[in-house]
C-alpha cells in the first residue's frame, strides 16, 4: 500500500475549480487499491471536512485533516507517509523536510510565474521534487525535467455523461424570442487573463437576436454595458453543465496566461458539445484546434466575424460541436486517474 499525503494551503470549502481538482484527484487515487490518501490542509477552512466533500460531490471515504503547520505534521507522522504530493510551490519547507526524512516528493506543476520571486519559487520546488507531473507539453518543455521521472496529464478532468442534462431554461426565464441565438461565457474575470469586455464590445457588431450571457461574473467585474448582455452571478459547479448546454455557442476571450498553463474550463466546453469560439495562448492549442473550435484573435471584430460565420453555417456549427464532444472523452477523470496511478506506482 502506497501512503500518500496530499498537502495543500487551499481553502477546499470554496466551490472553485482548483479546490474541486484537489479533492477529486485525491478521491480517485483513493479508489485505487494500491493507494491510501490523506489530505492535509493548513489554510483557514470555512466548513467541516464532511461539508467540504458534499460541496464537491465527493462520495469516496477520504481522510481530510487540518494542520496548523504542514511541516510539523510531516515530522510527527513521518512513519505513516511514503509520498508527499503537492501542487503549490509555497509548500517548499514541507517539501524540503519530506526529502530530509527520506520521503518521495511529487510536484504537480500547473504553471510558472512572470513575477521574479514567484518564478524562482516554482523553480526551486521543481528542483527539490523527486518526480513531476505537468499539465501541458509546453510546461514540460519549459522546465526540461531531464533525468527526473515525469508524466503529462490534463490539469483536471471532466465527466461527459454529466453534460447529458436538461439545459437551464434561459429562453423561458428571460422570455426570449424564438429566434434568439444564445452566446455564453462562463467563469470569473480572472484579472488580466480573460478580457470579457471583448465580448461586450462584440455585441454591437452582431444582429439584435444575438444575446450574450456571462455566467459567474458580478457586474463590477465585467465593465461596459449593453442591452443584450445578461449577467448571472456565481452558480453551483453542479449547474455548469446545464448552463453550457443552454447555449447555442460558447465563447472564451483569453488574452494571456502563465507560460504553459491551461484552464479546466476548456474540458467543460468540449463536453458540452457546442461550437466554441476562442482566443487562446499557445498551451490551449493542446486541447483546442481547428477541428473542435474556431480560433480567433482576442478582438471584438474577430469574435464577431467568427460568430457570424458559424451562425450562418449550421453544418459547421454541428460538426464543431460533435468533434468537441468526442475530444472531451480524452480528458475524463478516469483517464486522469489511470495515468496518475500508473505514474505514482513507478516512482
Amino acid at each position: 500500500m502506497i501512503r500518500i499525503l496530499y498537502a495543500t494551503r487551499a481553502n477546499l470549502c470554496l466551490r472553485r475549480a482548483h479546490a474541486h481538482n484537489i479533492l477529486k484527484t485525491a478521491a480517485l487515487l483513493a479508489t485505487d487499491g494500491a493507494c491510501e490518501v490523506t489530505i492535509v490542509f493548513s489554510g483557514t477552512q470555512s466548513c467541516t471536512p464532511e461539508e467540504m466533500m458534499a460541496r464537491h460531490g465527493i462520495d469516496v471515504p477520504l481522510v481530510a485533516r487540518h494542520a496548523r503547520s504542514l511541516t510539523w505534521h510531516i515530522i510527527k507522522n513521518t512513519s505513516a507517509i511514503d509520498i508527499l504530493y503537492v501542487r503549490d510551490p509555497r509548500l517548499l519547507c514541507a517539501m524540503i523536510v519530506a526529502r530530509l526524512l527520506g520521503k518521495k516528493v511529487i510536484f504537480e506543476i500547473h504553471g510558472s510565474h512572470e513575477w521574479p520571486f514567484l518564478h524562482w519559487l516554482w523553480r526551486l520546488a521543481f528542483r527539490i521534487a523527486h518526480a513531476h507531473i505537468f499539465i501541458t507539453r509546453a510546461l514540460r518543455d519549459e522546465y526540461q525535467p531531464r533525468e527526473k521521472p515525469y508524466t503529462i496529464i490534463s490539469c483536471a478532468g471532466v465527466d461527459p455523461v454529466a453534460f447529458d442534462v436538461t439545459p437551464t431554461p434561459l429562453r423561458q426565464e428571460y422570455r426570449l424570442s424564438p429566434d434568439a441565438f444564445i452566446l455564453l461565457y462562463i467563469g470569473g474575470s480572472q484579472g488580466i487573463y480573460y478580457d470579457v469586455k471583448i465580448l461586450i464590445d462584440m455585441m454591437a457588431l452582431l444582429p439584435r437576436n444575438h444575446l450574450l450571457f456571462l455566467v459567474g461574473l458580478k457586474d463590477a467585474e465585467t465593465g461596459g454595458d449593453h442591452d443584450r448582455v445578461f449577467r448571472i452571478g456565481r452558480v453551483n459547479p453542479a449547474e455548469i453543465p446545464s448552463y453550457l448546454r443552454a447555449a447555442d455557442m460558447l465563447l472564451n476571450p483569453k488574452v494571456k496566461g502563465y507560460a504553459g498553463s491551461i484552464s479546466s474550463k476548456l474540458y467543460e466546453y468540449l463536453a458540452a458539445g457546442k461550437p466554441i469560439v476562442a482566443s487562446v495562448v499557445p498551451a490551449d492549442r493542446e486541447v483546442l484546434n481547428e477541428q473542435n473550435a474556431m480560433i480567433v484573435e482576442p478582438a471584438a471584430d474577430a469574435f464577431a466575424s467568427a460568430v457570424t460565420e458559424l451562425y450562418e453555417n449550421t453544418e459547421k456549427r454541428e460538426r464543431l460541436g460533435r468533434q468537441a464532444r468526442e475530444d472531451s472523452k480524452k480528458y475524463t477523470w478516469q483517464e486522469r486517474q489511470k495515468k496518475l496511478s500508473t505514474f505514482i506506482k513507478s516512482v
